[in-house]
């Protein structure tokens, strides 16, 4: 009965950024703890600390200020921003790498079912930016180590590392004592407008603004029924659910905790997703490039402002004398043609102001580049730079061989996050958009155009077919085949007419398509290839075979690129002289693909 969620809100929020979870060392009494600090002897880690480093070095900029200590503009050499980019760049996924296969044997009206399902959630997918929200995780997986999305109405959301507060060392977010997403300062007008928030009682007006806290955790079951004006027991404050809280939570000067609770509602705790670069065990952030580079980073701006500094230095021009009459400043008190008067001891020579550190500079700047090249695998064969003069053929081999099979293990971590996410919170939408009745249309330049016309073809003869045995009239079955062929050869387009139960006529799963590691594919498909040209040098009737699985291998089909090799007919001769056209309204109308075949 003494629960307070306001209180608890804010006791969550304090440990959050207060408290750090020890990840291993030990600690000395009255040691500093904080991130990177000097004085300490072991490693205690601060998720929101690690984020906000991680965007202040990605943007180029010091923790301290762009001034040092004389006033001077300090100049921040970043060396991991192009590393994560570049990390980026290797595991890249795209839409088309989603496709649908059949679960049934493949028989062909699940094989070109599939391939129709396919070219649909492509085209699903870019009306609703699902390419964007990929590109997103993309750019973020490497940079943060951590991409989290999250359920919503109609899809799935990214979800931004900086709004989120929660249990720091927990396994993942769906098991954390707390999640919290704060939503700092919403206007009034901006609350009202979600539909399912009690917004009545708030105590902000006009652009008054407050923050929201989306909490995620346990509650009585009390607090749950007070909200929906139902009874309460003492027995429920005992009963603890799970539940989603969403209210403005603020402290008055009194110490006092008060806010509106604005939805509340049990919750399942299943709505986020989550992946990590690099997992360190006893913290449930991942690691990423940047904080990989952490102190190479700070290295190499120490190193490169020293040199900055000796520049400033030896670009001086400075002279000595003996001579107390020389002119103090020769720059502004001695002009062209001026003679000095100098003593017997009195000679004016340079100070030497030269700088002398530029090959030790060279050298640790090379180890540093060395050293996070080997951290991140960002060698010349992943960044596309020319390898150094006199590399080994063989020893570019190695090197590219490598590179691939890190980031292909990183890119097959994000495919199986992405993967789980479309199986969850995005298939659902998918499906059910396309379960209802629509037209399929292709040009004759899209891929599976001929396979559509195959069906179409067929599943016009056969109307046409039934419709002269309805009408008590023999069909004319080839002159009907001519001229439906004739019909649908002169079309620049292919419609078909999908009903609501198309797609729940056969079985079929998502598979995305990242890595060949199951198999040595180019080999493979080099291997194949070889025995494809040798088969067809001798017409060999098997060599069609040896290309479907070429194809397949490729991520190709071969009967949806070619379309179904006609049946071979004998025509009449009387029946070619004498065509009878059929009307185009009755081969243009909208047909249900009979994919029995």
């Amino acid at each position: 009965m003494d629960f307070n969620i306001y209180a608890q809100i804010h006791k969550e929020l304090d440990d959050f950024f207060t408290e750090k979870i020890k990840i291993a060392g030990t600690k000395q009494e009255g040691e500093s703890v904080r991130y990177l600090s000097k004085q300490s002897k072991n490693y205690e880690f601060s998720q929101w600390e690690t984020i906000n480093l991680i965007d202040l070095y990605y943007n180029s900029k010091f923790e301290s200020g762009a001034l040092d200590s004389e006033n001077q503009r300090k100049i921040f050499l970043n060396i991991c921003r192009f590393r994560a980019d570049v990390a980026s760049k290797q595991i890249d996924l795209d839409v088309k790498n989603f496709n649908y296969v059949p679960t049934d044997g493949g028989s062909k009206s699940a094989i070109f079912g599939c391939d129709f399902m396919s070219r649909e959630f492509r085209d699903w997918a870019k009306e609703n930016y699902f390419g964007e929200y990929l590109n997103t995780n993309v750019e973020k997986f490497p940079r943060y180590g951590w991409v989290v999305s999250r359920k919503i109405k109609g899809g799935v959301e990214d979800v931004p590392l900086q709004i989120l507060r929660n249990q720091q060392d927990a396994e993942c977010l769906n098991k954390a004592s707390f999640v919290i997403l704060e939503h700092a300062k919403m206007t009034r007008s901006e609350m009202e407008d979600m539909p399912a928030w009690k917004t009545d009682e708030l105590k902000i007006k006009g652009n008054e603004t407050a923050d929201v806290f989306e909490r995620y955790g346990k509650v009585p079951r009390a607090l749950l029924n007070e909200f929906k004006g139902m009874p309460v027991s003492n027995d429920d404050w005992d009963d603890w659910v799970e539940a989603v809280a969403i209210c403005t939570a603020e402290k008055n000067t009194e110490g006092k905790y008060n806010g509106n609770i604005l939805y509340l509602e049990e919750s399942d705790r299943d709505e986020f997703e989550e992946e990590r670069w690099a997992r360190q065990h006893g913290r449930l952030m991942g690691i990423g490039e940047i904080e990989n580079q952490i102190e190479n980073q700070v290295g190499a701006n120490i190193a490169f402002n020293l040199f900055r500094r000796q520049l400033l230095w030896s670009s001086k021009k400075i002279f000595q004398s003996m001579d107390d009459g020389i002119a103090k400043n020769l720059v502004r008190d001695v002009k062209d043609g001026t003679v000095l008067q100098v003593g017997v001891n009195g000679q004016i020579t340079q100070v030497d102001m030269g700088n002398r550190a530029l090959a030790d500079f060279n050298a640790f700047n090379a180890i540093l580049e060395k050293n996070s090249d080997q951290k991140s695998f960002t060698y010349e064969v992943a960044t596309g730079e020319s390898l150094p003069s006199g590399t080994p053929f063989r020893l570019g081999v190695v090197l590219s061989n490598a590179v691939n099979s890190h980031f292909d293990l990183k890119r097959e971590k994000l495919g199986l996050f992405m993967k789980r996410v479309v199986e969850k919170f995005v298939e659902p939408e998918f499906k059910k958009a396309v379960n209802r009745e629509h037209i399929l249309s292709l040009f004759s330049d899209e891929e599976g155009f001929e396979a559509l016309k195959q069906i179409v073809r067929i599943d016009n003869e056969n109307r046409i077919i039934k419709d002269e045995l309805l009408a008590g009239r023999m069909p004319n079955i080839d002159k009907i085949k001519q001229d439906v062929e004739r019909e649908l050869n002169s079309s620049r387009f292919i419609s078909a007419h999908l009903n609501e139960e198309f797609y729940d006529s056969f079985e079929s799963r998502l598979t995305l398509t990242i890595t060949g590691e199951e198999i040595d594919l180019p080999k493979k498909i080099e291997t194949l290839t070889n025995l494809y040209t040798q088969l067809a040098q001798r017409q060999d009737p098997r060599a069609d075979k040896i290309l479907k699985r070429i194809l397949a291998y490729a991520g190709e089909n071969f009967d949806v690129l070619v379309g179904i090799e006609p049946a071979q007919q004998q025509i009449p001769q009387q029946q070619q002289a004498i065509p009878s056209p059929v009307q185009p309204s009755t081969l243009n109308q909208p047909t249900t693909p009979n994919m029995n075949l």
